[in-house]
């Protein structure tokens, strides 16, 4: 367990990160900053991190805000390096037309015939891919069905780099923009082939 955030680094905090985060929250060890009107939080303990944004249409200048809301907490809360960096992703691919998400992927990773016995008939499958890159990067992808939209795959990804992290916070944030390209580019490829070879 992690000491608590001291109130004047809170206030530090706070009169930094007002614009984007107008809501702060104490939590155990640490600071929830968040706008829920614009489904944006950011987690703060002495150990890390956290911030996301989730909204049906994310735009591309999501990425940019999230990053320098970090950029500024980084030396307030005086984390020192190495940097580790996550970043985790999740979104939707559509399906090509008259392509039925939850039968390509049936097809990929069909159920046992016992399973059906057990818990009814199978009606949406998924598959999970591992990737480790020569720089120690490691991502694990999920593919299934998106529920709420049957033409749509619904695509997770989360990237962690190597144990060591990185020497500096402008290294940490490229590597940070580099990812979420890569989880893109591959999320779309994957379901791509998917469909091909289904």
């Amino acid at each position: 367990m992690s000491p608590p955030l001291d109130p004047g680094v809170q206030g530090d905090l706070l009169r930094e990160l007002r614009h984007e985060y107008p809501s702060l929250t104490q939590i155990p060890n640490g600071v929830l900053f968040s706008d829920p009107a614009k489904g944006r939080a950011m987690i703060i303990d002495q150990t890390h991190v956290e911030a996301s944004e989730n909204s049906p249409n994310v735009a591309p200048a999501a990425l940019d805000r999230l990053v320098t809301a970090v950029r500024v907490t980084v030396p307030v809360i005086d984390f020192s390096p190495p940097y580790r960096v996550r970043v985790e992703g999740a979104g939707t691919v559509q399906a090509l037309e008259g392509v039925n998400p939850a039968q390509v992927l049936l097809a990929h990773a069909p159920p046992h015939t016992g399973w059906g016995q057990i818990g009814g008939r199978c009606t949406h499958s998924c598959l999970r891919y591992l990737f480790t890159d020569d720089a120690g990067i490691q991502r694990d992808v999920h593919v299934e069905p998106l529920f709420a939209q049957p033409d749509k795959f619904y695509v997770m990804a989360v990237s962690i780099n190597g144990s060591g992290g990185v020497d500096s916070l402008d290294d940490a944030m490229d590597q940070v923009y580099r990812e979420v390209d890569v989880i893109e580019r591959l999320g779309n490829r994957m379901v791509s082939d998917l469909v091909e070879r289904a």
